[in-house]
């Protein structure tokens, strides 16, 4: 290859806005065009070979192979479980809530937008799973370095679904004996787990989505998902309304425990609690009087479940009205909420007339983000 085409520029990269000084630059090799569509070339050239030339041993960065296998490989003499309510510490641990009280326990977080939860994937479950994966690869006999070991020192021609672990044997292949039980135990027979779990691969092996839907723990299909988490909803609308749907938010009667004064911040007449914050309060109706006139809607709702079915059900107009209604459902409430936070922590007044023109106006602002050449 000539040398000119073997050529690099040495580019700094500032690290901050404001770079003074030569340390404040990161250094990095720029290759030429040229350079990289041969290298390209090459490497496309090579990769069908690869597998041939590299050692079963090396088990990254190869086609067809998995890091993991020379994980399991070198993990056989050892032993270092987690208790689950470690594991459960460790990976709920600040994500959300950072040092604050979580209104929403983790396990019902951990539940798909369908029944309630953020989507967040369930750590025990992605790791059965991925487990049952290796099981299904030993099975299947894969052409891998660790799953020839174990078919060849542990099964030793024996099925996968007869063989029994002994008490030596590695945590990590009783661990897989305990998955393959429970399979066979769910499905009835080493026949049906074993159609069952054909059900969840492709022509790759073993999809671990399939499986992890399968492991994982379930809940009913709520109603309102459909309602609250779209995309031209921004999140924190979104969110706000789901935890006033899962009656989560932190109202003044589920903080008792702190003996807080009970009563609402906006209008001062009752108890405060999610239903009279949005519905019974004399300054929230006020409020939804407005949107309901704005937006032609008769029907009188008395929960923001009520609210949210309507909204699924009434899909009348055209696709900028229900859009425009979903948007102004998602920013009352959030709107409301925050208001309630500014008179109770800023000490800021009451004010119903400015809140339903920032509504408006923040409706009209989304929905000209989502149509800008116009209706």
């Amino acid at each position: 290859m000539l040398r000119q085409l073997n050529h690099t520029i040495i580019a700094l990269v500032p690290k901050s806005e404001h770079s003074p000084s030569v340390a404040d630059y990161r250094p990095i090799s720029c290759c030429n065009v040229i350079y990289k569509v041969i290298t390209k070339i090459i490497a496309d050239r090579l990769s069908p070979a690869l597998e041939q030339l590299i050692d079963s041993s090396q088990a990254a960065f190869v086609g067809g192979r998995n890091i993991t296998d020379n994980i399991f490989s070198k993990s056989s003499g050892t032993s270092l479980a987690l208790p689950s309510t470690l594991q459960n510490r460790t990976s709920s641990r600040a994500f959300l809530w950072n040092s604050k009280r979580a209104p929403v326990a983790w396990e019902d977080i951990c539940h798909p937008k369908e029944e309630g939860g953020l989507g967040i994937r369930h750590i025990q479950s992605w790791n059965v799973a991925l487990l049952a994966r290796v099981l299904w690869n030993i099975h299947c006999k894969a052409d891998t370095l660790w799953a020839k070991w174990v078919n060849e020192v542990y099964l030793r021609g024996a099925s996968l679904w007869d063989w029994q672990p002994k008490k030596g044997d590695s945590l990590l292949l009783r661990r897989l004996a305990g998955i393959r039980d429970r399979i066979i135990t769910d499905f009835g027979s080493t026949h049906a787990a074993n159609r069952h779990m054909t059900e969840w691969t492709d022509n790759k092996g073993l999809v671990t989505s399939k499986a992890y839907e399968y492991f994982r723990p379930k809940l009913p299909r709520q109603p309102w998902k459909a309602s609250i988490w779209k995309a031209f909803i921004p999140p924190k609308y979104s969110f706000i309304l789901w935890l006033g749907l899962r009656e989560r938010m932190a109202t003044r009667d589920r903080l008792a425990f702190l003996h807080e004064d009970p009563s609402c911040s906006m209008c001062i007449n009752s108890k405060e609690s999610a239903k009279h914050l949005f519905f019974e309060c004399s300054f929230s109706s006020y409020v939804w009087s407005y949107i309901r006139q704005w937006f032609g809607i008769t029907r009188r709702m008395s929960t923001l479940l009520s609210a949210v079915k309507w909204l699924k059900k009434g899909k009348t107009g055209s696709s900028v009205q229900n859009k425009a209604r979903h948007l102004a459902l998602a920013c009352m409430v959030y709107s409301l909420w925050r208001h309630r936070n500014e008179i109770i922590f800023e000490g800021k007044a009451s004010n119903p007339d400015g809140l339903v023109i920032s509504i408006k106006i923040t409706v009209y602002r989304l929905i000209l983000t989502l149509f800008p050449h116009g209706l």
